[in-house]
């Protein structure tokens, strides 16, 4: 298991309600359903990584067949935070 798998399997098992967990390196990218599920991702993930920010964002669209014209958007929110390697200040 590569240390980003680790990482990501740490985060699943933490309990908080995650649409989508994406780690690259030291970047670590936690997708939510609802603003106050993310907003508690940040407080979780801000106690071991440096959060840069946390954003609302359209996920998905998908064609709503009763209005035409007019797709359905799913809002999500963002956090992004990277691992410090110890050396930054």
């Amino acid at each position: 298991m590569s240390t980003q798998e680790a990482m990501k399997a740490k985060l699943e098992s933490s309990g908080l309600p995650f649409k989508e967990i994406k780690v690259y390196g030291s970047q670590i990218v936690v997708t939510a359903w609802s603003r106050e599920a993310g907003l508690k991702w940040a407080s979780f993930i801000a106690k071991f990584a440096t959060v840069f920010c946390g954003i609302t964002a359209i996920d998905e669209c998908r064609q709503n067949d009763k209005l035409i014209g007019n797709p359905s958007v799913v809002e999500v929110f963002r956090v992004f935070a990277r691992i410090s390697c110890g050396r930054e200040r």
